[in-house]
């Protein structure tokens, strides 16, 4: 069954409100009529049921038309043997279509018998062109537009071969025009009258009308063609007439890109153009539409929709007057290859009328378009582009033209740069969106892209430069990047005061961190656009609203999960983080909050090119080479990892140790307490608290994990001393760390709820250490150790001179001994423990990576 075309936008069905019957205008492209199965697909879409009836516009087959050019020319050079041969391989191709898509032998005998008709009459052209070895524009447009009749003719027989009420219609009766050969333009106004008398009364009968796109008539009636991928020009000049609901080009292509894939892979499909941008981008490289195709529909509200012909049910890029100007400023870039500068320099042009207009006067005559203008306000120079073939007769049409004036040394002379190419930036909004120009600039600068020339109109709908062609793709990825043209959203000014910020993880600390955003005292303020849990995640592009987080932390405080709120998707965190990252967002930073194995989530972030901040501890004490590979893969986009709160909560640990490095110093070893839970434990069971009563007072508190063995077992303190061993050049992994648990063998694999009903059968031996401790005058500590060979944590008793003895409740102790501070080591203490420090830690590093 045939895929159903994507419903009429808004626009198009109010223009066609009022009208009794709507019609639709497909034009199928060569491409998309390269065979006999291409041609089927073409006609399942014409008899797709559908309440409109639909006007079909055909190209030549796939390569037709310019075998009929190549034809044409072997005829001219009275190459008779090479003209008979080409029209034996057209004929050939054409009748296999034909068998292809007619299925009862009479029908397709009837067919075959009238293309074999239509090819004698074309191998005879071609012998009068050969006899005569002359070939005028006007018999070079009688013979190419055989293609798009042919194909016409093939594609009205194989819809009547499945009972369907097809009509050919000849174009040359429709369009009339100014009668330039091989590129003529529509009389419109003759040709809307023309187009409503000839087809309005067959649409009235019912019949389906086939036209072949491309071609005309003279003001005499003679044929002539409208130039190469003219089809397109064809089709909107009948919408226009028909004042269609809407024109389906059918492509070869997904849509409108923002810009060529070859170039930057990245490029996405444009969802929707506003007709003066895709004219913009046709005119600047485009291939995609014919440049002239958009000119019938100028104050007409008649949408064309860009459609993959082999996807039917993909959207494609719309066409309208519709402004989508704030969220789109920049829609997309063009790179037209291939150019030459050509400059005409001198001072006796400076207040001279007439300069500029004997500039193009003489380009004119010469037959030389100009794709870019731009002028000195000293009006010293004029600098043009041209196709970089035609430089050369550029250069000599400018110099006749001025023969005199360089002779009297008024002008310096013309200087010809080839080598060239044209990059333009188009979009409507450019106008209203300030920084543009500089953004764009500047991505160009930063690529190393030396800009040879500038052009920008007053209405900012497309700024130009003129580039070396060899700087090309460098420059189109630069410049598409920096307006995150391939994110969802893209397409405008990075914003200089936001850093949007997602949060994986919305537990204890995420909530706190909620609390405390809004206080920041900066000129930046993170900006939360996303929150991701187990469930999935919630996104805002502009920004969560107070209400959206409110409701977030006031259902994770009972329990529930972000599904719950109205919005959220249900997703993994990686496939939260890759569907967040296809919206264009400003100095994106994923912060994780977890205590989950999160690497592939990170991975996907870094990829993205966003900053990760991280206080959960265990992607950095992964192995080795999965944290080796996590850094080098940070270093090759760009993006930086801070993670001071993995170790000591909000104290300047990682801070301190930068520091020392930074001017010189070695750190020879690493020394400390870092559980703020196990130190409030051993804090109050020093005081003579029995040991279930001040674990379950730390529960109470926040200060453990929901399972309290994640903490005494020693584990957690174990992937900080890893973290900090790797500072110094540790080379092992966790399973390397010497880790002394403070659970009995046991306690450990009992159910959670069951350790905890079961803490007081452990109080009698922890009465017993603390009990030895106070006999040698020490107290109890976890203390971590590690050197760059060996990393230890444990159970200490540590004597009362030790720095690590005077510690109280939560509070943490990192002690660095380095070749400076060697005798007097370098201690740093504080509060370790809860969500208040850590999420302050957590804020300190998302604001290290804002603008002051």
């Amino acid at each position: 069954m045939p895929a159903r075309p994507a419903p009429p936008s808004r626009s198009s069905r109010v223009a066609s409100s009022g009208r009794r019957k709507a019609v639709d205008v497909f034009k199928f492209g060569g491409a998309s009529l390269a065979d006999a199965a291409a041609v089927r697909h073409a006609i399942d879409l014409i008899l797709t049921p559908r309440p409109s009836p639909v006007v079909t516009v055909v190209s030549a087959l796939a390569g037709v038309t310019d075998a009929l050019l190549a034809m044409a020319e072997s005829a001219r050079t009275g190459d008779f043997r090479a003209a008979d041969a080409a029209v034996d391989r057209l004929e050939a191709r054409h009748v296999a279509v034909a068998e292809g898509i007619i299925p009862t032998r009479r029908a397709r005998a009837a067919l075959v018998k009238e293309l074999e008709e239509a090819f004698a009459e074309l191998r005879t052209l071609a012998h009068g062109v050969a006899s005569l070895r002359e070939l005028t524009p006007r018999t070079r447009d009688f013979l190419v537009a055989r293609g798009e009749q042919l194909s016409a003719r093939l594609v009205v027989a194989g819809m009547q071969a499945r009972r369907a009420k097809a009509q050919y219609v000849e174009a040359a009766e429709l369009i009339v025009t100014d009668g330039v050969f091989g590129n003529a333009f529509p009389d419109l106004a003759a040709t809307d009258r023309r187009v409503r008398d000839r087809l309005a009364p067959l649409l009235r009968r019912r019949l389906m009308p086939v036209v072949p796109g491309f071609v005309g008539a003279s003001p005499d009636g003679a044929l002539v063609t409208l130039g190469r991928g003219g089809s397109d020009l064809t089709a909107t000049v009948l919408g226009r007439a028909l004042k269609a609901q809407r024109i389906t080009l059918w492509k070869d292509v997904p849509g409108l890109m923002t810009t060529d894939p070859r170039l930057v892979p990245s490029a996405r499909i444009v969802p929707q153009l506003n007709v003066r941008e895709a004219a913009e981008l046709a005119y600047y490289g485009a291939k995609v539409l014919h440049p002239r195709a958009l000119i019938p529909l100028a104050r007409i509200q008649v949408p064309v929709f860009v459609r993959p012909f082999a996807e039917p049910d993909a959207p494609g890029t719309e066409i309208s007057t519709r402004h989508t100007l704030q969220r789109y400023p920049v829609k997309a870039l063009s790179i037209v290859r291939g150019q030459a500068l050509v400059t005409v320099t001198g001072n006796g042009m400076l207040g001279v009328p007439g300069i500029a207009a004997r500039t193009f006067a003489a380009l004119q005559q010469a037959g030389i378009s100009v794709t870019l203008i731009t002028q000195a306000s000293s009006e010293h120079s004029i600098s043009l582009c041209v196709p970089a073939e035609r430089g050369a007769q550029a250069r000599t049409a400018l110099e006749d033209a001025f023969a005199l004036e360089v002779a009297r040394r008024e002008l310096e002379g013309v200087e010809v740069q080839g080598g060239m190419a044209t990059l333009a930036v188009v979009g409507l909004g450019m106008a209203g969106s300030p920084g543009i120009a500089s953004r764009m600039f500047s991505s160009l600068s930063g690529a190393r892209v030396n800009i040879v020339a500038i052009a920008q109109g007053s209405s900012e709908l497309n700024i130009s430069v003129v580039i070396t062609e060899k700087d090309a793709e460098q420059a189109a990825r630069a410049v598409h990047d920096e307006f995150q043209l391939d994110k969802i959203g893209g397409g405008g000014v990075r914003h200089d005061d936001r850093l949007d910020v997602v949060l994986l993880g919305v537990g204890q600390i995420g909530r706190e961190l909620l609390r405390i955003l809004p206080r920041t005292r900066r000129r930046v303020k993170p900006t939360i656009v996303g929150l991701i849990d187990r469930s999935g995640y919630l996104f805002n592009a502009d920004g969560l609203s107070a209400r959206q987080l409110l409701n977030a932390v006031t259902l994770k405080e009972q329990g529930a999960s972000l599904m719950a709120i109205p919005g959220a998707t249900k997703a993994t965190a990686p496939e939260a983080v890759s569907q967040i990252a296809r919206h264009a967002l400003s100095r994106p930073v994923l912060v994780d909050l977890t205590a989950d194995q999160t690497l592939p989530a990170i991975r996907k972030a870094i990829t993205a090119e966003w900053d990760v901040v991280l206080a959960n501890k265990k992607p950095l004490s992964a192995s080795r080479v999965e944290v080796e590979a996590l850094r080098a893969l940070a270093t090759q986009h760009g993006a930086r990892i801070l993670h001071e709160t993995t170790v000591g909560a909000g104290l300047p640990v990682m801070d301190s140790y930068a520091k020392l490095v930074e001017t010189g110093d070695k750190v020879l070893r690493i020394e400390g307490c870092t559980s703020g839970t196990l130190g409030f434990l051993l804090t109050e069971i020093g005081k003579g608290r029995p040991f279930s009563e001040a674990l379950r007072d730390a529960m109470a508190r926040g200060y453990t994990e929901p399972d309290p063995r994640d903490d005494l077992s020693g584990m957690d303190v174990a992937r900080k001393a890893l973290i900090l061993a790797r500072l110094i050049g540790f080379a092992g992994d966790l399973s390397d760390v010497t880790v002394e648990s403070l659970v009995p063998e046991a306690f450990r694999s009992m159910p959670v709820a069951r350790f905890k009903a079961t803490l007081a059968d452990q109080d009698a031996a922890w009465a017993a250490r603390q009990a030895a401790a106070t006999r040698q005058g020490r107290v109890l500590r976890y203390v971590l150790r590690a050197t760059r060979t060996r990393v230890q944590v444990g159970l200490q008793a540590v004597p009362p001179s030790h720095p690590l003895a005077g510690l109280r409740g939560t509070d943490n102790q990192i002690v660095f001994t380095t070749m400076r501070y060697r005798e007097h080591p370098l201690v740093i203490t504080g509060p370790g423990a809860g969500p208040a420090v850590t999420a302050a830690g957590v804020l300190n590093d998302i604001l290290q990576l804002t603008p002051a």
